[in-house]
């Protein structure tokens, strides 16, 4: 799903314009990345939380052209409990995800938005949170899919601001914080997040 079939899914169930959709969509993503640029954690209710990732940097090989290096993310996401439990990722209670989305420097929702998008419209905090409402579940229903958003630009997906998909975590071993003992992580499925060109150089 792009851009634009996720804007028209939008105005079909909020019973708004798509250019009301537009602008409630791109209110989220546009102060999602001045909290970023700013070195803060942003969280959308209901959906999930954004922060710089502390990932280390390094250089991957590209899979299609396999000559050329690739970067991670500098954006990392996390899931909300609500929207994991809808991707039937069965979300545990008190994680980090659900921390973040508890702490986050800047929230996001129906009235932040309305506030923001409604400057040069009519657009009410009822009409925003209709959209927001439309935003998650036309997301939900793509991944559950297997299939991509992407809110990058009309040419390149991976212009704008990033993509969301469905990606699967290895099993792994770790340590519980409070013991320090080390566990074994099941593998699980997990909301994946990777920032387009833009954000990407916003945060950079």
């Amino acid at each position: 799903m792009n851009k634009a079939e996720l804007i028209e899914a939008m105005a079909s169930e909020s019973g708004l314009s798509k250019a009301d959709a537009k602008r409630v969509l791109d209110a989220f993503t546009h102060a999602t990345t001045r909290a970023l640029a700013k070195g803060e954690s942003a969280v959308l209710v209901g959906f999930g939380s954004f922060s710089i990732s502390k990932r280390s940097a390094r250089t991957g090989r590209n899979p299609k052209s396999r000559n050329g290096s690739v970067n991670d993310s500098p954006v990392a996401f996390d899931a909300c409990p609500d929207f994991a439990a809808a991707l039937d990722l069965n979300p545990g209670k008190g994680d980090e995800a659900s921390a973040k989305c508890r702490d986050a420097d800047v929230v996001i929702d129906a009235e932040y938005i309305a506030s923001e998008a409604g400057r040069n419209s009519r657009l009410s905090e009822d009409d925003a949170k209709r959209a927001l409402e439309a935003f998650i579940n036309a997301t939900t229903k793509a991944l559950k899919k297997g299939d991509r958003l992407s809110l990058g630009g009309k040419e390149d997906e991976n212009e704008g601001f990033g993509t969301f998909s469905i990606s699967k975590r290895s099993a792994r071993t770790g340590r519980n914080p409070q013991t320090g003992k080390e566990i074994q992580i099941a593998a699980k499925n997990v909301v994946k997040f990777k920032a387009g060109a833009e954000l990407s150089k916003a945060v950079n």
